[in-house]
């Protein structure tokens, strides 16, 4: 009786199954390919950046924060601003619902009156401050309003909201941190911490419903330098050194406070580009040339280009010190004017196919309708 009173108590107790923790859910799956289609290269940033935002999808972030803070490391033109306008776009669907402010203008002590307003009495104490509550919540709320109530859905799988709060999640930008005066640093020591700001005029700007995001070109100069000394026989597309990571955090000690430093929840080095993400790059920008030809000018048509021409565009574009930026002025210069001058002088038309092929150190214009191949000098 015993024993069978014993198995009557262990076939009552609960099973146990053994969880597997993964980064990528259903619900930040749509942020991490949101992420991928619009940075490039940078695989180990996207996967932490990723498991990081599942605290904020999960409720489980402390609420006296801003729901997540980021430090981007790294060279130019690698992708760091890019990555909160790929935010917003996966939150709210425009890469334009966030507030941006651009640090290199904030580089003397008193321009930052714009930011954090004068006190009563001052210079500019009417003005509002960029800073305040309306102005940083304007591009998000705008951007739920255009959306007809669809708060926080695109980051997560369709019909999944973020969780419900008085506002709406917002995205802000300080870009080039390092540029703006350090009395913005210590300003930034609040936000970070308490997700508060007081204003010169005694108001307060709350940040725990914001994803701050600041990015950084400290350190490149030495990721270079380390590049440099690399051995005889490297080629650009092999793997990159994995001291990078320590190279750029060493730079950002020398230079920022640890205590600003220390009150990040992720810090992310972005790495240089190779020549093989240059040519994923490349095709994004296609990707795009494609989006305005049809939204922008009217004229759907269809880009091929050869090989070859690829390989032209890219050799005036690459730069690995200066990121995928020179790759977009090649492919405004080598496609995109010669492009608009034939859309302008109506050679182009809706439907056509435009094959681009390399003649020489010239790119070669081609249009194709039905079977007929037609030159375009």
């Amino acid at each position: 009786m015993t024993m069978k009173g014993n198995h009557d108590i262990a076939a009552r107790q609960p099973s146990r199954e053994r969880l597997h923790v993964g980064c990528v859910t259903n619900q930040t799956r749509a942020l991490d390919e949101t992420l991928r289609r619009q940075i490039v290269g940078q695989d180990a940033a996207i996967d932490t950046l990723t498991c990081s935002f599942s605290r904020v999808l999960s409720g489980l972030r402390d609420p006296g924060r801003p729901a997540l803070t980021l430090l981007l490391l790294g060279p130019t033109g690698v992708g760091k601003s890019e990555t909160a306008r790929a935010l917003a776009l996966a939150i709210f669907g425009s890469r334009r619902a966030l507030t941006q402010i651009n640090c290199e203008e904030y580089a003397q002590g008193h321009e930052l009156s714009k930011l954090l307003g004068a006190p009563p009495g001052y210079v500019g104490h009417q003005l509002e401050p960029l800073l305040s509550q309306r102005r940083v919540d304007e591009p998000h709320v705008r951007a739920v309003r255009a959306r007809t109530g669809m708060v926080g859905q695109g980051a997560g799988q369709p019909g999944a909201p973020l969780p419900q709060d008085t506002r709406p999640l917002s995205v802000i930008l300080f870009d080039e941190i390092e540029k703006a005066h350090p009395v913005l640093w210590n300003a930034m020591l609040g936000i970070l911490e308490d997700g508060r700001l007081t204003l010169g005029d005694n108001t307060t700007t709350d940040f725990t419903q914001s994803i701050v995001v600041m990015t950084s070109n400290v350190g490149s100069r030495e990721m270079s330098a380390s590049l440099d000394r690399r051995p005889l026989g490297f080629q650009v597309n092999q793997p990159r050194p994995v001291d990078l990571r320590h190279t750029a955090l060493n730079a950002a000690r020398a230079l920022f406070p640890l205590e600003f430093l220390n009150r990040f929840d992720e810090i992310l080095v972005y790495r240089p580009l190779d020549r093989r993400h240059m040519e994923e790059v490349l095709q994004k920008f296609l990707s795009e040339l494609h989006a305005r030809a049809l939204e922008q000018a009217g004229v759907p048509l269809l880009i091929r280009i050869s090989p070859d021409a690829r390989d032209l565009i890219i050799d005036r574009g690459a730069d690995v010190t200066l990121g995928a930026r020179p790759l977009r002025r090649a492919v405004e210069a080598e496609l995109v004017d010669p492009l608009s001058r034939l859309i302008a002088a109506h050679r182009i038309a809706a439907g056509d196919v435009i094959e681009v092929e390399r003649e020489g150190d010239l790119l070669g214009f081609y249009r194709r309708r039905a079977e007929t191949t037609v030159v375009v000098p």
